[in-house]
């Protein structure tokens, strides 16, 4: 592990362990709920029956009344905002700015609503399916005709659906290792020789075909630019990042292949048609399109901490108290770069549902954070002294808690 790493990674866990527990929890000022309305106060939980006020309907509403609440006088005691149960369909990640922050004596905080569970998706729910005379359903998604969106994680009743990958069962094996291509140079390895059938050049949306090829210390899913069948070749369209052995698809080495449409079988599978926007699944058995709650992710990330640490502490500006009670956090989205994702140490080059910079003493108590497409959480550059208690962090694309920056 590399030197900086560590040394950000004690540092962080002696701040952890010595933050001061928050103020305790007062009663709620603002209250948000699926039945609200950004038009009205917030200051009740349940909408009046003339319709004439009522909780609000965003997070992102109360951030502005919060900043109100902070503008008129000092606090002596937290600023509470309450969730009421159910979902809440995010247009745009959720951002805490240094604007948003609290004090030691006066927190903001966000918190479920009684014993209710609040959901922040990032996802958007699938309707208007069609069940073919195959039992397969399928939809058209105009965003995804048209390029506005694109998505590699499916999730159908709060379980995580998977693309068809080859071989259905266990892995293939790279035929021989093969030189960095003209395009790679001696930059990394973009190429692999297979062995009989195992890849096809007229797979359809070949581009959107990956291929996960492990190494000695890592993996590196890569798309493919061509397939050359007379040669028993594929070039992919980016490269490892060393022409190290550690680096190298060597023969012997396992791979598979993910995504390919004319895979397409299994109940529980699905393909995504970018060209024609058709989304395909294959149910299992007792799943009906009336009864499934099927999502799929848009935001990368769903909630950020954005400060300002700077080189300077004395102009340095952090987000700071704030805590996160009860919520649920989930469908973050992650799609393959165009060049593929090679990364040799924990795949740190991956986004997170919550991620944070320049933040100091934030909480996430009693949280879950589930279905996500890259990491759960992130604490990078000039965070310190923040917590993460009795939370739940499950059906992760990356890992758990990240801690560190790797661009120094």
């Amino acid at each position: 592990m590399p030197r900086w790493y560590t040394r950000f990674s004690l540092t962080a866990a002696v701040c952890l362990l010595g933050l001061p527990a928050l103020a305790e929890e007062s009663p709620a000022d603002l209250y948000v709920s699926p039945r609200g309305n950004d038009q009205w106060s917030g200051r009740l939980a349940d909408p009046k029956p003339d319709g004439s006020d009522g909780p609000l309907a965003t997070l992102v509403r109360s951030q502005t009344l919060v900043r109100e609440l902070k503008a008129r006088a000092a606090r002596p005691r937290p600023i509470v905002v309450e969730l009421r149960g159910g979902r809440y369909y995010l247009a745009q990640p959720i951002v805490f700015h240094p604007e948003d922050s609290g004090t030691a004596s006066a927190p903001v905080i966000y918190r479920a609503y009684g014993g209710e569970r609040p959901v922040l998706s990032g996802g958007r729910p699938i309707t208007g399916w069609k069940v073919g005379s195959d039992g397969r359903w399928q939809v058209t998604l105009d965003d995804v005709k048209q390029g506005r969106w694109n998505f590699a994680q499916l999730f159908v009743n709060d379980q995580r659906r998977f693309r068809p990958r080859l071989p259905a069962r266990g892995y293939y094996h790279v035929d021989r290792e093969l030189p960095p291509s003209p395009e790679a140079g001696q930059r990394g390895f973009d190429r692999l020789g297979y062995s009989g059938e195992e890849l096809k050049a007229d797979w359809a949306n070949l581009g959107d075909v990956e291929i996960m090829a492990f190494q000695q210390w890592s993996a590196a899913r890569m798309r493919v630019a061509k397939i050359d069948p007379s040669q028993h070749a594929v070039r992919f369209t980016g490269h490892t990042l060393s022409t190290a052995g550690w680096a190298a698809m060597g023969k012997g080495n396992r791979y598979l292949v993910e995504n390919v449409k004319e895979a397409l079988s299994e109940p529980g599978q699905w393909y995504l048609d970018r060209p024609s926007g058709v989304l395909t699944y294959v149910p299992r058995p007792g799943e009906s399109p009336e009864r499934s709650v099927v999502v799929a992710p848009r935001l990368e990330r769903l909630v950020s901490f954005i400060g300002n640490p700077g080189k300077d502490p004395s102009k340095e500006t952090v987000v700071a108290h704030i805590k996160l009670c009860g919520l649920t956090l989930a469908h973050s989205n992650w799609v393959l770069p165009p060049a593929g994702q090679v990364f040799p140490q924990a795949e740190i080059g991956l986004d997170a549902a919550v991620a944070a910079t320049g933040t100091r003493t934030v909480l996430l108590d009693g949280c879950v954070i589930r279905h996500t497409g890259g990491y759960a959480i992130a604490f990078g550059i000039g965070c310190a002294c923040n917590r993460v208690e009795n939370c739940e962090l499950v059906d992760l694309g990356g890992g758990g808690v990240e801690i560190g920056d790797a661009s120094s």
